[in-house]
């Protein structure tokens, strides 16, 4: 085989090499910020499978600035005790607030939450950001909801992740890649935040 044959194959190879490493290094992300301001753990819902988060205010004095995504009563009428769930606003609870926020500039919590329902994804990591270390303690709480039954509730040690001489102290890798989580229209995802803390998912694809 002539060198230039060689080469040829040999450059081939290294460009499908290239490309898989970059095809591997990409991936979609998306992240919610949570603010607790309340004196006490609050449970909110990452994700609120299927169920209408509708809300209107009385008090607000035009009909599209009375509706938010924010009520959690079909939640909790479920079996799903939550006292806020992910949306573009602020949710007054006992003693605050739970603040959310996206953390994409072109794109909402609702945008992101329709798509999901109607677009399963699977989920390949969760980075979890957060200034109170209290927040590693707690656990991440999945449910496959069903109006024919709920299936069993599945605990992810977040604590488990975490180590004290970890580089960056303020934060959780939790890796999906092996077995990837199904992100989807009849996932629950519940997670306690501590009294006066901040945290961050990213949620990457």
């Amino acid at each position: 085989m002539a060198t230039s044959q060689i080469l040829e194959i040999e450059a081939s190879k290294l460009a499908n090499i290239l490309s898989r490493s970059v095809q591997n290094g990409t991936y979609d992300k998306f992240t919610v910020k949570v603010k607790n301001t309340s004196s006490s753990v609050q449970k909110v819902a990452l994700f609120s499978a299927y169920y209408d988060l509708t809300d209107v205010d009385a008090a607000k004095s035009t009909p599209a600035s009375s509706i938010t995504q924010s009520s959690v009563k079909e939640l909790n009428d479920n079996g799903f005790q939550v006292a806020a769930a992910a949306f573009d606003g602020t949710r007054t609870v006992t003693g605050g607030t739970i603040e959310f926020a996206s953390g994409n500039p072109t794109a909402t919590i609702k945008s992101f939450r329709d798509y999901i329902r109607t677009n399963p994804r699977q989920l390949k990591s969760l980075l979890i950001t957060s200034n109170d270390q209290n927040a590693f303690s707690s656990s991440i709480e999945l449910t496959k909801a069903s109006p024919f039954g709920h299936g069993k509730m599945v605990s992810i040690d977040i604590n488990q992740f975490f180590s004290p001489d970890q580089y960056q102290p303020d934060r959780v890798i939790i890796d999906f890649s092996d077995n990837p989580l199904e992100i989807c229209d009849d996932l629950v995802m519940a997670v306690n935040i501590p009294a006066g803390a901040i945290m961050e998912f990213n949620f990457r694809f």
